[in-house]
């Protein structure tokens, strides 16, 4: 039985792109949601609050989109363009 080290090496390669790109999603939700949660737990100015819940949404939004969630993209682009809406027209 031959081994051909050239797959060996191809999935080996795969695995570990697919390992890291979780560990890269699954850092960018944390983050996202611990953005988003922070303005409820201190009091911050408008352009603060208007950012953390940006980004953080934004971060959430990236992980359902790859993930294919389709409700919590929903959500969290109705989020995002409350925020915008928010921050800018009130």
């Amino acid at each position: 039985m031959e081994i051909n080290s050239n797959e060996n090496i191809t999935n080996n390669e795969n695995y570990s792109y697919k390992k890291y790109k979780f560990y890269i999603l699954e850092g960018i939700g944390w983050i996202g949601s611990i953005l988003v949660l922070i303005p409820y737990v201190i009091t911050l100015n408008k352009t603060t609050d208007f950012i953390l819940n940006t980004l953080g949404a934004s971060g959430l939004f990236i992980v359902c989109v790859t993930s294919k969630q389709y409700q919590s993209i929903v959500i969290n682009a109705a989020w995002i363009v409350g925020g915008i809406y928010k921050y800018f027209f009130s």
